[in-house]
C-alpha cells in the first residue's frame, strides 16, 4: 500500500478488497480513517473485509 497518498485516492478497497477503519501512529491515539487520513510509514492500520482479502492484505507487510 503506498504511503503518503490519501486514503480516498489510494484505491485500496478497489486493488485489495479491504476498507481501511483506522490507523494507530506511534506515540499517538488510535484514530478513525477517512477519505482524507494519509498513511504514513510505521502506522499501523486496522483494516476489515472478507478474511482471504484481509489475509492477503497482511501479507504484504
Amino acid at each position: 500500500m503506498a504511503t503518503g497518498v490519501p486514503l480516498g485516492q489510494s484505491q485500496v478497497r478497489t486493488t485489495y478488497g479491504v476498507t481501511v477503519v483506522g490507523i494507530k501512529r506511534p506515540g499517538e491515539d488510535f484514530t478513525y480513517a477517512t477519505a482524507d487520513t494519509v498513511v504514513q510509514a510505521g502506522d499501523v492500520i486496522v483494516v476489515t473485509g472478507k478474511t482471504r482479502a484481509v489475509e492477503n492484505f497482511a501479507d504484504l507487510g
